[in-house]
């Protein structure tokens, strides 16, 4: 009986945990299509704009193994509850801005909300799903990447037909909803704490001394870069061609949910075809996808718009694998591990957006796209050196 009632808690906190991250990414979410609207109204540029969301990148994601790495060593619901309140207070704010420095302020502490959710959450998923880790997983980042997609259409809704300035109210059902979860996930506090004495420059060792996880945190950080530039940079190119947001909201609201699709399905094309070839799938693809879609935008809208969503699909289609490879890879590092894949792999590219976005301000979004686009593909060469043994449950 106490075995039944524990897997009924600990199903229960999964069952919070991803319905967490959901709500976590949703706010994370908010920004990509409106925030041509929000440079336009504070006199900015879209230089500048892709600074400030390098700050909330840096922030937010490169801290995330930080994070983790605490998490793994203290044992308490911090992270997620607080993640949740400062995601969902400090983006919905950025309404109100009225200059770039009260926009990066609010972007940056959003992000460290976000960055605290991400880590403690996967790692405590992990902990709770027992045999079941990789459905649980690949629902887990599914539910981020749908909860990421759905930011837009609220974010964009708001600003169509109330306006921007409405935008804080978005923020009640977040604190709501993180304050209600206290009654789902356990006090892991009033568990044993395991004796881990290990100094976060050895676990740091320890992480990118192991070539397979440096080659997944590579993966992770090339979807991340291609998910990342369309979802910042087309916003600007659309209203340029005088798209609404509500319209711009739903392309990335569409572009991200069937990204979320291939996520969860990834787990069955890796039976399917093997673990590799979906990462060569996801790596290579999105190239072949970018390079028609861009070539249709103004002659075909519409089935340029269907190959991109699509270029959505193949970009995500390896996200859950490279986590729980990497969480099977390193058990020792959960949230750690969980801080590189799915946080400093964004950090990364959050380095990289002020010069993507100076870029695609000289040579043009489109140009920019198409280039990045073929990085993974020369990338991919690396994941030949990955185990051939596929991991399964």
């Amino acid at each position: 009986m106490d075995t039944d009632k524990q897997l009924q808690e600990n199903k229960k906190a999964v069952i919070w945990l991803t319905l967490g991250h959901g709500m976590a990414d949703s706010y994370s979410g908010f920004i990509n299509p409106i925030l041509p609207f929000i440079v336009a109204n504070i006199g900015s540029t879209l230089a500048m704009a892709t600074c400030a969301m390098s700050a909330s990148q840096l922030f937010s994601s490169m801290m995330q193994p930080v994070f983790g790495f605490i998490a793994d060593k203290w044992r308490k619901r911090f992270f997620i509850f607080w993640g949740i309140i400062m995601a969902s207070v400090f983006l919905s704010l950025s309404g109100l801005v009225h200059n770039i420095w009260q926009l990066a302020l609010c972007l940056i502490l959003g992000g460290v909300g976000v960055g605290f959710y991400h880590p403690q959450a996967t790692g405590f998923v992990v902990r709770y799903s027992g045999k079941n880790l990789a459905k649980n997983m690949s629902i887990f980042i599914a539910a981020g990447t749908i909860g990421y997609s759905i930011g837009p259409i609220i974010s964009s809704t708001i600003t169509q037909f109330f306006g921007i300035t409405k935008m804080p109210f978005a923020a009640t059902w977040g604190i709501i909803f993180a304050l209600l979860g206290f009654l789902c996930v356990p006090k892991i506090s009033n568990h044993p704490a395991p004796q881990n004495t290990t100094s976060f420059k050895t676990a740091l060792w320890d992480i990118f001394k192991n070539k397979t996880v440096r080659i997944l945190i590579m993966v992770s950080a090339l979807k991340s870069l291609v998910t990342s530039s369309f979802s910042v940079l087309l916003p600007f190119y659309w209203k340029e061609l005088g798209y609404s947001a509500f319209q711009i909201g739903i392309a990335v609201f569409l572009f991200l949910t069937v990204g979320a699709l291939g996520t969860y399905l990834s787990s069955k094309y890796e039976k399917l075809i093997g673990y590799k070839n979906v990462f060569y799938t996801s790596l290579i693809a999105p190239f072949i996808l970018t390079v028609i879609f861009v070539s249709l935008l103004k002659l075909a809208p519409v089935l340029s718009f269907i190959l991109f969503i699509l270029t959505g699909f193949v970009t995500m289609l390896s996200v859950s694998i490279n986590m729980v490879m990497a969480q099977k890879t390193m058990p020792r590092y959960k949230s750690m591990i969980s801080g590189f894949i799915g946080g400093f792999s964004w950090g990364v590219v959050g380095v990289l957006l002020p010069l993507i976005g100076f870029i695609a301000q000289n040579i043009g979004i489109i140009k920019v796209l198409v280039i990045i686009s073929f990085i993974p593909v020369v990338l991919s060469y690396f994941v030949k050196y990955l185990p051939e043994k596929q991991y399964q449950d």
